[in-house]
């Protein structure tokens, strides 16, 4: 209770601060000087549909940094002078991004709301933990974050809900500007065809390698992967804890597993200095080795498609 009286006044004090700076900022911070839908996305799944929908037609800016936890995050009065401006707001939802729906209630604009969440089915963490329980695996019990949403908010592992997302985004792009609506959704379309095509080919790889298992040893965030492609898999994590350390007897049972059953890697999640993994490395012949969540990306080079195209090659490494 306190926590969220805390978390309502810094709501309120940012609020005040916007107001204020948006009153006394000279005429071009709040004006607006390109015909382009001007987009905030929170996450960078929705910054690099956005952007290969929008391509020329549209200015996309990343809310949320490489790093930054997303269930928690508090925008600075920069970033809501930003939403403040912009045309179009893409976010996963409430139960992902609680924080966002408060601070869109106090903008003054006619941004654009899109929650690329809406038509995915999403999946349980602990009924996912359940399905998934291995008898050869220490269990152990984790405490509740009350932070924390119950369901698995990485869906566009899923390349099937990447393209639910995609859709939702294209679609209210061609509600703010119809002329292009062609544009837009020709756009989609080929970046669509992009993802089928990659997801063909985990299919083949998947149908025709004798392994099915992998093992991970970093946070995990992988479910709607798992459950996509038909997959098992061990972890040193509870399946879909987050930020627990694993134990020494949890560690060593995946070791002892990863032994026994001959698995040849062991995956760790992007910006993480795979510490657990490089330890179980040292205790078996597994090569660690990274498997995006794509929850982060470099908007330099990095897109979905090449993401997911250099999980396709360390899974295949792991399914050898």
């Amino acid at each position: 209770m306190r926590r969220r009286l805390v978390f309502i006044i810094d709501i309120l004090i940012l609020i005040l601060v916007v107001n204020l700076l948006i009153f006394f900022a000279s005429p071009d911070i709040s004006k607006k000087d390109t015909d382009k839908i001007q987009v905030i996305t929170t996450i960078f799944p929705n910054y690099d549909f956005a952007k290969q929908i929008g391509k020329d037609k549209v200015e996309v800016k990343l809310l949320l940094k490489s790093g930054v936890e997303s269930h928690t995050y508090e925008p600075t009065p920069k970033d809501m002078i930003d939403m403040e401006n912009s045309d179009v707001f893409v976010y996963t939802g409430s139960e992902f991004e609680p924080w966002a729906e408060n601070i869109l209630e106090s903008i003054n604009s006619e941004i654009k709301i899109v929650d690329t969440s809406k038509n995915v089915k999403l999946i349980n963490k602990e009924e996912f933990e359940e399905h998934y329980e291995n008898a050869e695996i220490l269990e152990e019990k984790h405490e509740e974050h009350h932070d924390e949403s119950s369901y698995d908010s990485h869906i566009w592992l899923n390349p099937e809900n990447a393209m639910i997302m995609i859709d939702e985004i294209a679609s209210n792009f061609c509600e703010i500007d119809p002329k292009n609506a062609k544009y837009y959704t020709d756009n989609a379309n080929d970046y669509k065809k992009q993802i089928m095509a990659l997801n063909s080919k985990y299919e083949e790889m998947i149908k025709n390698s004798a392994r099915k298992e992998i093992a991970f040893a970093g946070d995990f965030s992988y479910s709607y992967f798992i459950e996509k492609y038909g997959l098992k898999f061990v972890s040193v994590y509870n399946n879909c804890g987050e930020g627990e350390d694993p134990s020494i007897a949890k560690v060593k049972s995946v070791i002892d597993y990863i032994n026994n059953h001959n698995l040849p890697v062991v995956f760790y999640e992007e910006l993480s200095e795979g510490t657990v993994a490089k330890m179980i490395g040292d205790e078996t012949t597994a090569k660690s080795m990274i498997f995006y969540t794509i929850h982060n990306g470099n908007l330099e080079k990095d897109t979905y498609v090449s993401l997911m195209s250099e999980n396709f090659e360390n899974l295949k490494e792991a399914l050898n």
